[in-house]
């Protein structure tokens, strides 16, 4: 509606006032072109700092990355040598088991009474010898 009305107005205008009308749109539409230019530019400007400011970091972050990686390497392998590690110790924990269980069941077959009755008996026997070399 407001178009229509719009349109008859300008039906109704003079050459002159055309023309003055035209000229008023296209200083009203260089004026509009400009700002769009000039926000275009200061966009551009915006976005080439941001680049310039983002760059650093983003090449730091890059390495940081890498030597994040590099720590987890380190720690799986680390993991897979405590791993091995600890198989080791129950393996050797295992085999000493055996071995002292195997020490105890021979040291408790041990008669103390015939080992004290053998150490009297030897001491009997030396006794005399020390005598004899004056010790």
């Amino acid at each position: 509606m407001e178009e229509t009305k719009e349109k008859k107005e300008l039906e109704q205008l003079t050459e002159r006032e055309l023309l003055v009308e035209i000229a008023r749109q296209q200083r009203k539409d260089a004026r509009n072109s400009r700002i769009a230019a000039v926000a275009a530019v200061v966009l551009a400007l915006v976005f080439a700092a941001l680049l310039l400011v983002a760059a650093p970091v983003v090449r730091q972050a890059g390495s940081t990355l890498v030597e994040a990686e590099n720590v987890i390497v380190q720690a799986q392998e680390s993991l897979e040598n405590v791993d091995e590690l600890t198989r080791n110790l129950n393996g050797m924990v295992t085999e000493n088991t055996d071995a002292v269980n195997k020490a105890l069941s021979q040291i408790g077959q041990v008669d103390i009474e015939s080992l004290n009755r053998s150490i009297q008996e030897l001491s009997d026997i030396l006794t005399p010898l020390a005598r004899l070399f004056n010790r």
